[in-house]
């Protein structure tokens, strides 16, 4: 996977095999076969462009040093297609899907939809933190999506925020919610949830880089960035078939 490191033309090339678990003290990567790849550009918005890999830079980790994901360049097909790409992947590996963020819906369709967020998040059973009960929750971000044949889904990051002058401390919920797509009057419910708390300053926080199909049967999948202070890394949230969600995966994080 190549993930966007801030211009349109910058990457990282991420391997998948490599997690925080399996992680050896040395490591040397093989990008032999990667320069001249042809890969698929996605962002939120589904499919944005085609590219090809031009350039990668060589990289090992080893020991106590700062862990960094090889670097590469792209050439876009197209630069004003290319613009808004977060991920790559090899060219007609994945079908993207495009999704609806809470911003560019209409007001009163904006309003439900954060209620509904919110809604769900205070009904989690295992929020035992004393520090945050009776803190209201707010919707950081929410992405609606189809999931399936009939069946709409949204991902949504969902805050409550405990502003003490000297260490004020957030909670983070990130939730997968579905209903039938057929009917919008029907109330979402929670499928998969993660919780996490701490320091403002420490505290990782997940964004939507974009969702996707891939394999036989197609499966869908969400691609996070989780990011903290000083380090990051990239999740997969896959849908399995009898409707369950699950963590299918979750790369080395990367930082200092």
């Amino acid at each position: 996977m190549l993930a966007r490191n801030g211009s349109a033309t910058a990457a990282l090339v991420v391997f998948p095999q490599y997690a925080d678990s399996t992680l050896p003290d040395t490591v040397r990567f093989d990008i032999g076969g990667i320069r001249n790849l042809s890969v698929d550009l996605l962002g939120r918005s589904g499919a944005v462009g085609t590219a090809t890999v031009t350039s990668v830079q060589p990289k090992q980790w080893s020991g106590d040093e700062c862990i960094e994901w090889p670097r590469a360049q792209i050439r876009p097909t197209s630069d004003s297609t290319a613009a808004g790409w977060s991920v790559a992947f090899v060219h007609g590996r994945v079908q993207p899907v495009a999704v609806d963020s809470i911003e560019s819906l209409a007001r009163p369709d904006s309003a439900r939809l954060a209620a509904d967020i919110t809604r769900l998040a205070s009904m989690l059973p295992d929020d035992t933190s004393r520090t945050f009960q009776g803190i209201p929750f707010v919707v950081r971000s929410a992405y609606r999506f189809p999931a399936a044949n009939g069946v709409q889904g949204v991902v949504a990051d969902v805050v409550r925020r405990l502003n003490q002058e000297a260490n004020p401390l957030e909670q983070h919920t990130l939730l997968v919610a579905e209903r039938p797509s057929g009917d919008p009057q029907a109330r979402f419910h929670t499928v998969f949830h993660e919780r996490s708390s701490g320091s403002e300053e420490t505290l990782e926080t997940s964004d939507v880089l974009a969702v996707l199909r891939y394999g036989s049967p197609a499966r869908l999948a969400i691609v996070l960035l989780r990011e903290g202070l000083e380090t990051s890394a990239y999740e997969l949230l896959e849908r399995e078939p009898t409707g369950h969600w699950r963590q299918r995966w979750m790369s080395v994080h990367t930082g200092c």
